[in-house]
């Protein structure tokens, strides 16, 4: 049995997009404008499209959501980077997630051997890995997919672990969490 896709509509740029490629924000009653990617907050809730560069322009206006909403709205400048540190902790929580399930390996040789076995779903790295490190990997795992969203710093600090420059995630069920985790990142970051 496959779970419908359900879709919503941007009320900005008028795309219907289904619910997980879209950003959930609430209207309070006071007229603030709040992310509430949970869906647990009251009040009146819409949809934006998963862009940064749609979100700064909209933030960067005054009152921008004023007609579309009909009521008087008010959007924090800071809302883009608010968006941006929310999306950004979600995916070091899917993969410190990974990590507590077991499904999470760390390390340059461990993942090395991983790849090679071909139980890795994809790789993870430092966006500020060596380049020889990041040469060596490229030429092991030709076809897997990687991402590089985040530095040593955030991996570290996210795993409680030091100097945290390469991961792997199992093939897996939580996989395909983290990976939709990163992907919203990444598209919130480039759209």
């Amino acid at each position: 049995m496959t779970k419908e896709v359900e879709n919503r509509k941007c009320v900005i740029s008028g795309k219907i997009l289904p619910k997980d490629e879209l950003l959930r924000f609430v209207l309070l009653k006071d007229g603030t404008v709040v992310p509430d990617f949970n869906k647990k907050l009251d009040g009146h809730g819409f949809y934006l499209s998963n862009s940064k560069k749609m979100l700064s322009e909209l933030a960067s206006k005054p009152n921008p959501l004023n007609k579309i909403l009909h009521t008087k709205t008010i959007m924090n400048e800071d809302l883009p980077q608010i968006v941006e540190n929310i999306l950004k902790k979600r995916g070091l929580d899917a993969l410190n997630l990974a990590r507590k399930a077991g499904d999470l390996i760390l390390g340059f040789e461990k993942v090395k051997d991983m790849i090679a076995k071909g139980k890795a779903a994809f790789v993870v790295e430092a966006e500020d890995a060596g380049d020889d490190g990041r040469q060596k990997i490229a030429a092991i795992a030709k076809d897997l997919e990687k991402w590089t969203l985040y530095d040593v710093a955030s991996l570290s600090a996210a795993l409680n672990r030091e100097n945290t420059v390469y991961l792997a995630v199992k093939i897996s069920p939580i996989s395909k969490s983290v990976r939709l985790a990163f992907q919203r990142y990444q598209t919130f970051l480039n759209e």
